[in-house]
């Protein structure tokens, strides 16, 4: 609400008072981060004219999925003149990042000796990314990567526990019964993809699921 330009001084909602409660805010976010986020708060127009809240703020993020980087804070009056504005925040978000410790190629897969964490902005790493390497198990670079690339879901992809023509472990699933045979791989695939095999014993041409390094389920 807008008041009149004639209105005291004392009737006019402090714009000071609304920054620091949007810092207070953001500074006790919950962002799952060791590292305190760094804000920065366009100043308020002076011009604009709101009358007194005399009740807490409410504030929450404009957008509940666009927490941190350039993003926007609604602040309201919960109690009459009920008001309500839209705040341009920048927050800085800083964290943990998995990041090649030297260059990687294509389909290498990660170890200790290829990754290190390093603290960095996490601003521009909306897909995600990775702070522990045990969260790398079982995957392999997408594509050849430069020292100091940030691991996200976009350079890393599942490495084949299945390769064409390879002899495979298949479990039979009958009633609860596992009954394990050996087959022949009819095309390759990752961890939990459906594939085709040949049973040895039968000839039989059936489809699984691969379940780890050349192990592959079948239910019948």
């Amino acid at each position: 609400m807008i008041v009149p330009h004639n209105s005291s001084a004392s009737q006019l909602q402090s714009l000071p008072s609304i920054v620091m409660q949007a810092e207070a805010f953001i500074e006790q976010y919950d962002y799952q981060s060791p590292y305190s986020p760094e804000v920065q708060i366009r100043p308020l127009d002076k011009r604009l004219r709101l009358q007194a809240c005399f009740e807490p703020l409410q504030i929450s993020f404009t957008r509940p999925d666009l927490t941190y980087g350039n993003t926007s804070l609604t602040v309201k009056c919960p109690t009459v003149p009920y008001w309500k504005i839209l705040l341009p925040v920048s927050v800085a978000l800083y964290d943990d990042v998995l990041v090649t410790r030297r260059p990687v190629l294509r389909n290498e897969m990660f170890d200790a000796s290829s990754v290190r964490v390093k603290k960095q902005n996490v601003s521009g790493l909306r897909q995600g990314y990775y702070r522990k390497d045990t969260d790398l198990t079982h995957l392999q670079s997408r594509r050849n990567l430069r020292s100091g690339t940030a691991l996200t879901p976009s350079t890393v992809t599942p490495r084949l526990m299945v390769k064409s023509g390879q002899l495979v472990t298949i479990v039979l699933d009958y009633k609860g019964i596992a009954i394990r045979t050996t087959g022949k791989a009819l095309q390759s695939a990752r961890l939990g993809e459906l594939i085709r095999v040949k049973n040895n014993q039968t000839s039989k041409i059936v489809e699984g699921i691969v379940q780890g390094d050349g192990l592959v389920r079948v239910n019948i």
